[in-house]
């Protein structure tokens, strides 16, 4: 067996380390700041749907409804219950997860994003170069 040994530069050692840290903190930053803006261009009727957001490695299924459920009076807590869900998630992703998928577990989110022109997703879509810039620069400051 061939093998080739290769001895990096220790100089070079504490950069790559640095590099790696700012690199895994870009992601999460990155993942925050779409969330933050999947939730606020969010409607807030009953909760149903900003609640239903998720961040994970594949597509959610559709499994709730708001049929039935009465217009909320304050949206506040269901925005912060929403944020605040994916935050968790951001946090239960896999290090390795480099391809996650933003989705929403209602029945009625294509009614949503196309048919009532909210558009949530498309919205924080045009965000997405903000975000990363914005990202970026904070995982920078953390990491010096």
């Amino acid at each position: 067996m061939t093998l080739l040994n290769v001895q990096v530069n220790r100089g070079l050692d504490g950069k790559f380390r640095k590099l790696e840290q700012m690199v895994e903190g870009f992601r999460d930053i990155y993942l925050e700041g779409m969330s933050s803006q999947l939730v606020f261009f969010s409607p807030v009727y009953t909760g149903t749907y900003v609640t239903g957001h998720h961040v994970q490695t594949s597509q959610v299924a559709a499994t709730r409804s708001s049929e039935g459920k009465d217009k909320v009076e304050d949206p506040n807590p269901y925005i912060q219950e929403g944020f605040e869900q994916l935050l968790r998630e951001i946090q239960a992703l896999p290090e390795e997860a480099t391809r996650v998928v933003f989705s929403n577990d209602t029945f009625h989110s294509d009614v949503v994003e196309y048919e009532l022109a909210h558009a949530p997703y498309n919205k924080t879509a045009r965000e997405h170069k903000r975000i990363a810039e914005d990202a970026e620069a904070k995982a920078k400051a953390r990491n010096r």
